[in-house]
């Protein structure tokens, strides 16, 4: 063999003249190919004044008095004042330096360097064996695929193992936690916040079972503003001559019960401020839809008003809805809580 296997450097062979120059092509060759880096993969004209060591991969279209003649793909390097190219091997690595990526040659072609499982990858930081994949950085971007191109869509998965497990994300000032949501050993979505990243208080819960939203800790308000808020979920359909009830489980002194039926016109949209308690009232805020009545006291499906729809609060906590109306019905109700 005259030359080596991979960057086909020339040997200096037995009784050579002029061996000065083989060893110096091999230098150049290995000056160039070693720590390679280029200044752009894309540029296809021969730049007209070039600076000594200049490195490019040539894109399929190059032009220009030595670059046209040289392989597309192959590294041209200007070399003491003149062009000179190279055969990258399999597996030979470059850093574009307009793109600030490692590329490596694959298959006859230049793409970029792609990690697979690794184990541990760290940006700007350093990971370590908890935080496998850690980021120091002042904004962070997911965004759908338009290169691929991909669905439009862009998802992040947060898997845990079972649902006694936790999937969430968490919020820390100076790595101590102040805030968290996901599932959180339950299938329930909760948000709860923390005073010292131990003690957490849960703000706000969706029931995975039906969609239900509760407030466990309640309302902050001011003045006026209700203190705090239960929503309720839909009734579900109320037979004719049949009740719906809604039992608080407690004496309510006083609340304000918004009333949505599912069909605006078989039954009303009412407002009522509601007092299930020792002497309890029913009072209408606004209406608005067909006929009802309210009054307190057990209802039992053909108790009230025939015909319309009654309302009712009792004296241990219940709110009952009685449909009279000949037609099935169902309603979900809002209620605000003192």
């Amino acid at each position: 063999m005259d030359s080596t296997s991979r960057l086909a450097l020339p040997y200096i062979l037995p009784n050579q003249a002029q061996k000065h120059v083989t060893l110096n092509e091999s230098l150049q060759a290995l000056d160039v190919m070693t720590s390679l880096a280029v200044l752009s993969r894309v540029l296809a004209e021969q730049p007209a004044s070039p600076a000594d060591g200049d490195c490019y991969i040539l894109p399929a279209e190059a032009s220009g008095v030595a670059w046209s003649t040289f392989q597309p793909a192959h590294v041209a390097a200007y070399v003491d004042g003149s062009w000179i190219t190279l055969a990258p091997p399999e597996g030979c690595r470059a850093w574009a330096r307009d793109e600030d990526r490692l590329l490596v040659y694959i298959d006859d072609a230049w793409t970029p360097l792609v990690f697979d499982s690794l184990a541990r990858i760290g940006i700007n930081t350093g990971p370590d064996l908890a935080n496998r994949l850690a980021v120091k950085s002042d904004a962070i971007l997911f965004s759908h695929d338009d290169v691929t191109p991909g669905s439009g869509d862009v998802r992040q998965a947060v898997n845990r193992a079972a649902s006694a497990d936790t999937a969430s994300i968490l919020f820390e000032t100076g790595y101590e936690s102040g805030a968290e949501l996901g599932l959180i050993g339950s299938d329930d979505f909760e948000i709860r916040v923390s005073p010292d990243g131990e003690t957490f208080a849960t703000g706000m819960q969706v029931s995975a079972a039906d969609g239900t939203v509760s407030f466990p800790a309640g309302f902050a308000s001011p003045g006026t503003v209700l203190s705090s808020l239960e929503l309720r979920a839909a009734l579900g359909s109320i037979a004719d001559d049949t009740v719906a009830t809604v039992d608080f489980g407690k004496v309510i002194n006083g609340s304000v019960i918004m009333a949505v039926p599912n069909s605006l016109s078989s039954a009303p949209v009412a407002l009522f401020f509601a007092r299930m308690a020792t002497s309890p009232i029913l009072t209408t805020l606004f209406s608005d839809g067909a006929a009802f009545t309210t009054q307190t006291g057990v209802l039992s499906g053909t108790t009230g008003e025939d015909g319309k729809i009654n309302f009712s609060a009792t004296d241990d906590g219940r709110f009952i809805v009685e449909n009279r109306r000949g037609i099935s019905i169902g309603y979900t109700l809002y209620t605000f809580l003192r």
